[in-house]
């Protein structure tokens, strides 16, 4: 794959996207830059991304995404190993994640007393023990960093940002910034989240998931040259859905892919 763009207008050195990782309701990698209606990624398995199959029972659904684009970013690129892992940095937006609503339905069924209303102390002492133990670990907000970070030895600047829709164009920014600034000669920033099925909680009409990765690098300068801004991204809300924690990290991977293709 050709470099994707040289960003330009940050200072200090020359940043380079050289990789992208792309899930969203469109599709996956080039199939996912057009088109697409609200819901979820079509033929996600995290298992076909993810070879750690073990770690993948830790993972929320949200999290299965992120780390899957991460990972592809990664695989796009190919050149981390020739990165120093002290070198190698990673930002990240994510949100609190409620877990599998499975992991809390043993506990919740018996916790219901005589009058058919939640009982706090029944609860406490038949249904507690019955949540799945892996539950709260499911939703760290900050298992898309830790994970991959772990899974690809990047040792270097981190931040992870829990924002809402803001958050992934923090990591990106944040991200492109570590690179021209020199703190880190190869970086991942994106985001990732999954809201399907959150309509009624939010209040809006239609909801859908994903994830976006780039991989920044120093020094390359070459394709076409563009500023990090989002006058000239579509959001295309009535498509995709509402994406968390994804939506500028989605929305600047279909544009990049788009005009490299």
């Amino acid at each position: 794959m050709p470099d994707y763009a040289q960003i330009v207008g940050l200072g200090g050195r020359p940043v380079q996207v050289s990789g992208i990782g792309l899930f969203c309701p469109a599709g996956i990698g080039i199939d996912g830059s057009q088109g697409g209606a609200p819901g979820p990624v079509p033929g996600f398995r995290a298992r076909n991304f993810i070879s750690d199959r073990k770690s993948i029972k830790i993972m929320s659904r949200a999290v299965q995404l992120g780390v899957s684009a991460a990972t592809v970013a990664a695989e796009d690129d190919g050149s981390i190993l020739q990165v120093d892992p002290e070198r190698r940095g990673m930002y990240v937006a994510a949100r609190s994640q409620s877990g599998d609503p499975q992991d809390l339905a043993r506990a919740f069924d018996r916790s219901w007393g005589a009058s058919n209303q939640f009982d706090l102390n029944r609860f406490a002492r038949e249904g507690i023990e019955r949540i799945h133990p892996l539950w709260l670990v499911k939703g760290l907000s900050n298992n898309v960093l830790g994970l991959t970070s772990v899974a690809l030895d990047i040792q270097g600047w981190n931040s992870n940002y829990c924002q809402g829709e803001e958050g992934s164009w923090t990591a990106i920014m944040e991200g492109a910034y570590a690179v021209a600034e020199g703190r880190a000669d190869w970086v991942l920033a994106g985001g990732a989240d999954s809201l399907v099925g959150a309509e009624e909680v939010l209040g809006v009409s239609a909801c859908g998931e994903g994830a976006a990765f780039f991989v920044f690098r120093a020094g390359r300068g070459s394709g076409p040259e563009f500023h990090l801004d989002r006058q000239h991204l579509s959001l295309e809300p009535e498509r995709l859905g509402v994406l968390g924690a994804a939506t500028w990290a989605v929305a600047l991977a279909r544009s990049l892919i788009k005009s490299t293709k």
